[in-house]
């Protein structure tokens, strides 16, 4: 479309709202039958938008001396106002041109500078380069059998409480004759409980606890004391069970047999603070018959020439005493 002052000048008053509701009416339906119009407001509109986007500039003080005297002049010849008023806005849109060019012209600037800063090559740092020479083994080695660990002894005590305490102590004692551990243990009776002090393997261990297991809920409370490393520190695991003790005492090591003691107290204590404790139990009673300590099964032959499970040459790694107490 070509350029038209009046057009402009009247799409320009719209777009700064100079308009009256009538002329705005008019310049609408203008643009709603001539696509032209309707194109020629979208540029002039671009172009007010680049305007403002650029910082404002203090006009040279020889152009307002000029313009004064210009308006001066022909007040003084009594010109017509509308003369005037058409001069003006060619000179307003002579100036709009001028600026909308030199906001294009700083915009291409701008977009080259981005350009050129995605798009340049970086620069190649000169110098000495540092390589890492590894020398290859001339032969693989085998690799190496580990070390086997050696079970290190457990040191713990046991306290059980139960209200039944007579034919629980007639149990434990029917239990180690069962699993020949009479010469394993020493037994003492002190008022209202029992102590029995247990050295054996751990297989003889595992043969007491597979039967006390299934009398483990005739028992108030069960609380397991274990040694650790540091000298007159123990580990305390509350409602401990006969299959946690299995695996504390099983373990190869001092360090792995604590943490596995602290893994259990924090379990049990835990779950002695949460509430709905008698669904918990029966949970956890459910799951005790899927985790059981192994227990060998004799044939007739081997229970009457069945070894005691504290000889003499069975290498002693348990010294576990058992408080056997009645329930107040």
């Amino acid at each position: 479309m070509k350029e038209n002052p009046e057009i402009d000048e009247l799409l320009n008053s719209f777009i700064d709202g100079e308009l009256t509701a009538r002329q705005q009416t008019e310049v609408q339906r203008l643009m709603a039958h001539d696509a032209k119009i309707a194109q020629r407001l979208r540029q002039l509109q671009k172009c007010k938008m680049l305007v403002s986007s650029l910082p404002v500039a203090e006009a040279p003080d020889e152009i307002l001396e000029d313009v004064k005297a210009s308006l001066e002049k022909r007040t003084l010849l009594g010109e017509q106002g509308s003369d005037f008023d058409e001069r003006a806005g060619a000179r307003h849109l002579l100036v709009r041109k001028v600026m909308a060019a030199a906001a294009m012209i700083g915009l291409v600037a701008v977009l080259a500078t981005v350009v050129y800063t995605i798009l340049a090559p970086e620069p190649v740092l000169e110098g000495p380069v540092a390589f890492e020479v590894r020398e290859l083994p001339g032969e693989i080695e085998a690799a190496r059998p580990k070390p086997r660990m050696v079970a290190v002894e457990f040191n713990g005590r046991l306290e059980l409480k139960t209200s039944a305490l007579v034919a629980v102590d007639a149990f434990i004692n029917r239990a180690i004759e069962d699993n020949g551990l009479s010469v394993s243990i020493s037994p003492a009776r002190q008022q209202d409980k029992s102590v029995y002090s247990l050295r054996c393997s751990q297989d003889g261990l595992n043969l007491l606890l597979a039967d006390l297991g299934s009398i483990w809920e005739k028992f108030d409370s069960a609380t397991l004391s274990v040694e650790t490393e540091a000298f007159g520190r123990q580990v305390v695991v509350n409602a401990v069970t006969a299959e946690q003790i299995a695996e504390i005492v099983n373990q190869d090591s001092l360090q792995r047999r604590t943490e596995v003691a602290r893994d259990f107290a924090l379990l049990n204590d835990t779950a002695e603070r949460l509430p709905g404790r008698e669904i918990l139990a029966a949970i956890d009673d459910g799951s005790r018959h899927l985790i059981t300590i192994p227990k060998p099964v004799l044939t007739s032959s081997q229970r009457t020439t069945k070894k005691p499970a504290g000889r003499a040459e069975d290498k002693q790694k348990v010294h576990l005493v058992i408080v056997v107490a009645g329930s107040e």
